[in-house]
């Protein structure tokens, strides 16, 4: 599992001379000045994954830290020491004597990226000492992916130089960790293998703005098969001639923001756990000979709630085991049924809805065309709270 992690004891000492003046911040070894050690970590690694520990070495993406230290009654000093290669790091560094010396630290990638920053306030009056500065990471991410600039021959784990693909990057994780996706089309033809099957605690995270990270598949497999508390945010999952975009895979996951679209006779998203799906938009699912439907809940207790499902053949379909709670959806225009419930004797909560109708039409038995609800098997739908979506189907 890689996990960044950084920073103790190898002595580089940056003394930098003064102006003369008193003002100038970092002098080196003139009156008035405190000389301050700074050691990185002690932070215990285990319980604070992603955190500078005093224990660990410097990581490959790491080449330069920056220390800047700032007041109110002095001139605001930054310097930069490289780390590139030291398996650990100590600066020594004169700081003008006063009331709350700011202290920050920044560890950064060759271009620049800050990965990790910590700080601290200090009083100094001449008197050297000792301190710890940990430092935190930046950002959740721990693997980085770009299928137009990254090539699948690292670890993943250096923003400047990512992986091509999910497949590739999902072998370099034991999971528990981020898995940040620039903007591009990930498909076959990039060299991503279906279905990509997550790891446990994976989280895909898409950063392509307004949904511009798009994964394609078109072969006869699962898109994403799902894992014990995995995740997929941001993406844009476009499928064709597929079992379904994603499969829980009867674990607890979590979709959102999300824009799933299909073709005929496939599905969205199959859940058979207490998954969440949440913010997304799914859509373009049709009916061919055996599929076509937004949503299909065949099991187990998800949660469905904020989505857009518009525009397929069946916007959720419920089976007989399945007891989802689908609120603040907007269900439209999805033309055999939005709401398609299969369950008998129970009662499903889906309050709060935008629909066709802003008392949903409702049968039983045997479905019409272009109804809101069908409960086939005579179990029942709570639709309090139900309003018109903005745009209405007839």
């Amino acid at each position: 599992m890689k996990k960044i992690l950084m920073m103790p004891a190898l002595a580089i000492f940056l003394l930098t001379a003064g102006c003369g003046s008193g003002d100038s911040g970092l002098s080196g070894n003139t009156p008035g000045t405190t000389a301050v050690t700074i050691n990185f970590g002690n932070t215990d690694a285990a319980a604070n994954a992603g955190a500078v520990s005093a224990t660990s070495t410097i990581p490959s993406a790491v080449v330069s830290i920056r220390i800047t230290v700032s007041a109110d009654d002095m001139v605001t000093v930054e310097e930069v020491v490289p780390v590139a290669g030291e398996s650990s790091v100590s600066v020594t560094l004169d700081i003008l004597n006063g009331p709350d010396r700011h202290i920050v630290l920044e560890a950064m990638t060759s271009s620049g990226v800050v990965l990790y920053r910590g700080e601290t306030w200090l009083d100094l009056n001449g008197k050297s000492l000792t301190i710890t500065i940990d430092l935190a990471a930046t950002s959740s991410c721990r693997l980085y992916v770009d299928v137009n600039a990254g090539a699948d021959d690292s670890d993943c784990s250096n923003p400047d130089t990512p992986c091509k693909t999910i497949t590739y990057a999902l072998t370099q994780t034991d999971g528990n960790e981020e898995i940040c996706i620039d903007a591009g089309t990930y498909d076959s033809a990039a060299g991503e293998t279906f279905p990509i099957a997550l790891k446990q605690g994976a989280s895909l995270n898409c950063r392509g703005d307004n949904h511009t990270t798009i994964i394609t598949n078109s072969s006869t497999t699962d898109t994403i098969v799902g894992a014990p508390s995995a995740s997929v945010e941001g993406c844009k999952i476009s499928v064709t001639n597929v079992v379904s975009a994603i499969d829980d895979n009867g674990a607890v996951i979590t979709v959102n923001d999300c824009f799933i679209d299909g073709g005929s006779d496939i599905n969205g998203i199959y859940l058979s756990a207490g998954s969440t799906v949440s913010n997304s938009t799914i859509t373009k699912f049709k009916v061919g000979e055996v599929g076509g439907t937004g949503i299909i809940v065949s099991s187990g207790s998800p949660s469905i709630t904020g989505n857009t499902i518009t525009g397929n053949s069946y916007g959720i379909s419920i089976l007989s085991g399945g007891t989802p709670t689908i609120n603040n959806n907007v269900l439209s225009c999805n033309t055999i049924v939005d709401l398609l419930n299969n369950t008998t004797g129970s009662t499903i909560n889906a309050r709060s809805n935008r629909w066709d109708n802003s008392t949903p039409s409702e049968v039983s038995g045997t479905c019409n065309l272009g109804e809101d609800i069908c409960n086939s098997n005579f179990g029942s739908v709570d639709y309090t709270g139900s309003t018109q979506a903005a745009s209405p189907c007839p």
